[in-house]
């Protein structure tokens, strides 16, 4: 509270930043450089690029071939399935179960991600493992 400007200071000082506080901001910095050309970071990069852009792509291609079939193919969409169901609502609803699976799959690689970043958390600290 002693760093804390009251009503009355407002606009006339501003506390002084606490040495600490500087030092660890410089040093952080740098840190940040040296985790960034870390080996086990740019994995730990790459492999996640390597999940996330092509799910992304394929979920959006997913959802955009919905679009377009419903828009430009509507026999093609209002043909029956099954009784009242046709493939326009199958395939909506295949957009749940796309979803899912998309998440489960990051899901289960996540613990590839998890166990990189635990690396680099441990050298970052100095328990190198």
């Amino acid at each position: 509270m002693a760093d804390a400007i009251s009503p009355q200071d407002e606009g006339h000082s501003v506390p002084a930043p606490n040495s600490d506080t500087v030092a660890d901001q410089h040093t952080s910095a740098h840190d940040w450089q040296a985790i960034e050309r870390d080996a086990d970071f740019r994995e730990l990069v790459r492999t996640k690029r390597n999940l996330i852009i092509p799910a992304t792509i394929f979920f959006l291609l997913y959802y955009f071939v919905f679009l377009i079939v419903v828009g430009y193919l509507p026999d093609v969409a209002n043909a029956s399935v099954i009784g009242n169901i046709n493939v326009a609502y199958l395939f909506a609803l295949s957009q749940f179960f796309m979803t899912w699976i998309l998440m489960g799959i990051y899901v289960w690689r996540a613990g590839t991600f998890d166990a990189l970043v635990q690396r680099i958390v441990a050298r970052v600290r100095g328990n190198n493992e």
